[in-house]
């Protein structure tokens, strides 16, 4: 006789998710947040996941997250890279406005987007507004499918796409969100100027810029949550 298979598990209701692509960029988190995964923040229940480095594997670990879990919003917290030209210094926190799916080839001429396809996304209005309240600042997002690692490049992307800083998740995780109907927003530490140097300046900052958009994640909740919708979805 065939055994039944087990129910699907679900967590428990969550008023904001905090979701990263790696372990590091929780870490700064109060020991119980960071090492349990769940924990309240005053009044307000939150959880912490890692959903996945680069943008197919964060895709579908945000989505395999919000299928588990009731979810009020959802904020991506990480670093990033600064675009030549935005007028960011490392350590500044960054929330996310429109976040852009971005192909240097397609800027290019030499490959397009097909028609359907989503490449735009904004972000969660009222969430962005209250977490700017908190000390970041609006900035467009552009999301590539690899760290861009050249100085021209980094400049063109940053002229032509009209985002500030560099992301490889952030509009993966929007897209997941928007499909779940998910209020979303990204909170992101400027770590490096994008371009030849990045990477070593990543390595510096990283953590000093992950602990910073922490920061103000906690501030945000301890000053009331701004932007949260009332009800769950």
């Amino acid at each position: 006789m065939r055994e039944a298979a087990d129910p699907p598990r679900f967590d428990p209701p969550t008023d904001v998710l905090f979701a990263a692509a790696f372990a590091p960029e929780l870490a700064s988190f109060d020991p119980p947040l960071a090492s349990v995964g769940e924990g309240r923040i005053g009044n307000v229940r939150v959880a912490a996941r890692t959903v996945g480095v680069g943008l197919v594997a964060s895709a579908a670990g945000a989505a395999a997250t919000l299928v588990r879990r009731r979810v009020r919003a959802a904020v991506l917290l990480g670093t990033c890279g600064a675009y030549p030209g935005s007028n960011l210094a490392i350590d500044q926190v960054v929330v996310s406005r429109v976040i852009t799916l971005v192909d240097p080839a397609v800027l290019a001429g030499s490959m397009h987007f097909p028609g359907p396809m989503q490449t735009r996304i904004d972000s969660h209005g009222p969430l962005g507004d209250a977490l700017a309240q908190c000390g970041a600042q609006p900035a467009d997002v552009a999301t590539t499918l690899a760290v861009t690692v050249d100085d021209a490049a980094a400049g063109h992307i940053g002229q032509v796409s009209g985002a500030s800083v560099e992301h490889l998740e952030a509009f993966a995780v929007a897209i997941a969100c928007a499909n779940a109907n998910v209020p979303f927003a990204a909170l992101l530490g400027v770590a490096n100027t994008v371009g030849s140097r990045g990477r070593d300046e990543w390595r510096v900052h990283h953590s000093s810029a992950a602990a910073r958009a922490v920061r103000i994640a906690v501030r945000w909740i301890e000053d009331g949550a701004g932007g949260l919708p009332n009800e769950h979805r």
